[in-house]
């Protein structure tokens, strides 16, 4: 991996949506935010413009694009991916880890194996990872500032990526809504300046 001088990221999980608080599987679909998650959206608009990126990265979901039109709204580019989209959960879309259970199904965990007698469904981990991992090399590859808004396995998979780590330990990430991780770049070198930072730490 080779970045040029100076590459900094700060990766966003979009605010709080009625299906984060219910616990439902959304990947592809989208959910509306909760008040919170549309307060939690006010104020990433306000910190991820006072941090001052030369671009925008999002994925093509309603979720993260609320957050980042705004952001680029202010006179930077707006670079829409679909790589950066949540897993596709597949007939497990919408529905609780006890519902997809009671139905005899189970989403993909990396590391872990499926309970007996479950039927994996969904996107898998390896796909997934794939995809998100080529948008990280065109991250990289940017000089300067650059936000990504995108989704709690997104952001997952781009840290455990940048930083070396297994792909498996990507799942053992906690990230929560409206929270970022930041990392700088020198001479492909990622260091993780800050994890699960919420809108209101990021220094400008």
């Amino acid at each position: 991996m080779s970045a040029p001088c100076g590459t900094e990221l700060l990766i966003v999980r979009h605010p709080e949506t009625v299906a984060n608080t219910e616990r439902r599987y959304v990947g592809r679909g989208d959910s509306p935010f909760t008040r919170r998650g549309e307060e939690q959206a006010a104020d990433l608009v306000v910190a991820l413009t006072e941090w001052r990126p030369v671009r925008v990265y999002t994925s093509p979901l309603q979720r993260a694009m609320a957050v980042s039109v705004h952001v680029a709204g202010c006179g930077v580019p707006l670079l829409v991916r679909d790589g950066l989209a949540e897993v596709d959960f597949g007939p497990a879309e919408g529905l609780t880890f006890e519902e997809i259970s009671a139905r005899g199904m189970a989403v993909e965990q990396p590391g872990l194996p499926a309970p007996d007698g479950m039927r994996v469904v969904g996107e898998p981990w390896d796909a997934f990872y794939s995809r998100v991992c080529s948008v990280a090399e065109e991250l990289v590859a940017e000089e300067g500032r650059t936000a990504v808004v995108a989704h709690g396995g997104v952001v997952r998979a781009l840290v455990a990526h940048l930083l070396g780590l297994p792909h498996e330990t990507a799942w053992r990430l906690r990230v929560g809504n409206a929270t970022g991780a930041r990392i700088r770049i020198d001479d492909g070198y990622a260091s993780l300046l800050g994890f699960g930072v919420p809108a209101c730490g990021f220094d400008a």
